[in-house]
């Protein structure tokens, strides 16, 4: 099998394991993101944050740490609250010297009937899970549990801690409003307060700030967009021009609150506010005609409130109509108008003026500009909500928020965890398929072994039975020619040499083939040879073959084996033809990773300084020979004295 084939099935093997991976990750992950596209789509239905320019300047109350610190509203009536807002203390975000929110650590919420709070009841409590939380939270909800609910006219919140306004500056805390819910209305609506210890600079900062309906954000604006600007009057060339606008209740109800919502047209993007009369009193008309003024601005004019809803407390007698008055009128460039984008009359949590039919002095009637469109439930922007409405509407924004971090941060991990699986698949991956190419070269190589082998095996078989056959053959028929031939024959002597020649060039034959053959695998089959060449090559000749030590683990290499083989025939060799020994003792000795080889004869010797010994054939071949082994040859000889070769070959 090709090495690429078995690397691809192996691969291919490991291929559903990471499919499968990635499938169960892929089906993790695509969960959460859709989640998160389901939390995209529903935050769209939601109410958001929207910070209110606050052109009236009232930021809200600003306090000075002492012993005991408090805040105290006279409700006017007993009241069960159902649930305390606060809100904190925030100026314009374009405001050059925008101050610290100065929202407290800790708040505790009493309620009692009388100013003593000898008897005040516990009604919520609420204290900053991580340091400096309330410094960035955009309001705390105090949901009261019905069974902690309890009546009472004086409210007191007890404060807990304070903020460092900046390194010396000192310390303070702060407070940009309190609502306090009852049947969905703001029972705390310009209530009287009062404060242990503050600092009292009107509009900016002030105790009656607590309780006057404006807060850093826009109250009850909601996700939808409004199909008109509102309530457009007549223009006017001067400012005095007494315009009014009526709402008709249809029945006398008793209202509990009414909220203008000044203008803010798409037109005059710029202008927060357009419209609103510096001066204006808000009347209530009963059916009988009865009038009663709910709310008047005075002489000295009325702060232009931006964006902010003007919340004005009606008192909760029953009224039919409902008419903003205006004897001054807002100036734009080079003449005077009266406009408002909503009107709502809150009666027990519900705005009895939706939908309501509209009258007024005159109007500019266009697409954007209806007197219809000042009871349709939109300011100049947005769709307008109750007070439990955008208030669990922007919970639950927070709470999609948070959950939006938290999947965001799981996916992220993921993301890493996944990459690092990836990684670790592709490292295991690439390590299989290395070990598969290791295999399969590794089998290959034994393929590889397996043909060399059975090639050795087979030029081993043919020397053996052609050129062997063949010359077994020349020698015998030499030997053959030879005997029938008279002595002295010239003839003779060639035929004798002829079948010398054959049978030497047989015996080397055979040491080629013992090279070729499995017996060259094996330390024994070595021994075995070197054991047989000394016999055939030292025949007539007394002799002796001693071998000393453990044989080696493993097989002898060929490249080796054949250098030492030459290089032991060669010694043999030269001291048969040129020692005159009588006896020839060869020692082979084993030692850990070397092979020592001595032949020692007790021939005639030379000597080994002889210029024409040392650089004789015999001589430089043996040591070539050594040298191909990476051996030591050591030669001992005198004359009459016999010889001793040394060699140290390591394997």
């Amino acid at each position: 099998m090709p090495v690429s084939l078995h690397s691809f099935l192996i691969a291919s093997s490991l291929a559903p394991l990471a499919v499968g991976f990635a499938s169960a990750e892929d089906a993790t992950s695509s969960q959460l993101r859709l989640e998160l596209e389901q939390i995209t789509v529903e935050q769209e239905t939601l109410p958001r944050w929207i910070s209110s320019e606050q052109q009236h300047g009232r930021l809200g109350f600003h306090g000075f740490p002492s012993k005991f610190n408090w805040i105290i509203l006279d409700l006017g009536e007993t009241v069960r609250p159902e649930e305390i807002v606060l809100f904190p203390a925030r100026s314009p975000a374009d405001s050059a010297d925008q101050p610290l929110s100065g929202f407290p650590p800790e708040i505790e919420v009493e309620l009692s009937q009388d100013t003593s709070f000898e008897n005040a009841v516990r009604i919520a409590r609420w204290q900053e899970a991580l340091p400096d939380e309330g410094m960035t939270l955009p309001m705390i909800r105090l949901p009261i549990a019905a069974d902690d609910q309890a009546p009472g006219r004086y409210l007191r919140l007890r404060i807990f801690g304070d903020r460092q306004r900046s390194s010396d500056q000192g310390r303070f805390f702060s407070l940009g409003e309190i609502v306090v819910l009852e049947k969905g209305i703001n029972v705390a609506l310009q209530t009287k307060t009062e404060t242990s210890r503050d600092i009292d600079n009107a509009p900016r900062w002030q105790a009656e700030n607590l309780t006057d309906g404006f807060l850093w954000c826009l109250p009850g604006q909601g996700p939808e967009v409004s199909p008109q600007n509102g309530f457009h009057s007549g223009i006017e060339s001067t400012s005095r021009s007494n315009k009014w606008v009526e709402v008709d209740l249809g029945n006398s109800l008793p209202v509990d609150e009414v909220h203008l919502i000044p203008a803010h047209p798409r037109d005059f993007a710029d202008t927060v506010g357009f419209g609103f009369p510096p001066q204006f009193k808000v009347l209530g008309l009963s059916g009988n005609g009865q009038e009663r003024v709910l709310f008047a601005s005075g002489t000295d004019g009325y702060p232009n409130p931006g964006a902010a809803t003007v919340m004005l407390p009606a008192g909760a007698e029953p009224i039919q109509h409902i008419r903003v008055e205006c004897p001054e009128l807002w100036q734009r460039t080079g003449d005077y108008l009266f406009a408002l984008g909503e009107l709502q009359a809150w009666s027990d949590g519900e705005n009895v003026a939706l939908g309501k039919p509209v009258h007024a002095l005159d109007q500019v009637e266009s697409a954007s500009w209806d007197k219809t469109a000042l009871t349709d439930g939109y300011s100049s922007r947005r769709n307008l909500l109750s007070w439990k409405d955008w208030l669990d509407g922007l919970s639950r924004r927070e709470q999609l928020k948070k959950r939006s971090g938290e999947i965001a941060a799981i996916l992220a991990e993921r993301s890493i965890q996944t990459r690092r699986r990836w990684v670790m698949g592709g490292v295991i991956v690439t390590m299989v398929l290395l070990g598969g190419l290791c295999i399969g070269l590794v089998w290959q190589k034994r393929q590889a072994a397996r043909s060399r082998e059975a090639l050795r095996l087979r030029i081993a078989h043919d020397l053996h039975d052609e050129l062997g056959a063949g010359l077994s053959h020349l020698a015998l028929q030499s030997d053959l020619a030879r005997r029938q031939l008279p002595e002295g024959e010239p003839l003779r002597d060639r035929l004798v040499d002829l079948s010398a020649d054959a049978r030497n060039t047989l015996d080397n034959m055979r040491d080629v083939i013992w090279l070729l053959a499995p017996a060259t695998d094996s330390w024994h089959g070595f021994r075995d040879r070197v054991e047989s060449i000394t016999e055939r090559l030292l025949e007539g000749i007394e002799h002796r073959f001693v071998v000393d030590g453990e044989f080696p683990a493993g097989s002898p290499p060929i490249e080796w084996t054949r250098e030492w083989v030459l290089f032991f025939k060669e010694t043999l060799t030269n001291a048969r033809r040129h020692a005159d020994a009588e006896e020839i003792i060869v020692r082979l000795t084993w030692q850990p990773r070397l092979l020592s080889l001595q032949v020692q004869d007790n021939g005639k010797g030379f000597d080994t300084e002889s210029p024409v010994l040392a650089d004789g054939l015999g001589m430089k071949s043996l040591y070539r020979r050594a040298a191909a082994l990476g051996g030591n040859i050591e030669i001992e000889s005198q004359p009459g004295t016999g010889t001793l070769i040394r060699m140290e070959a390591p394997f």
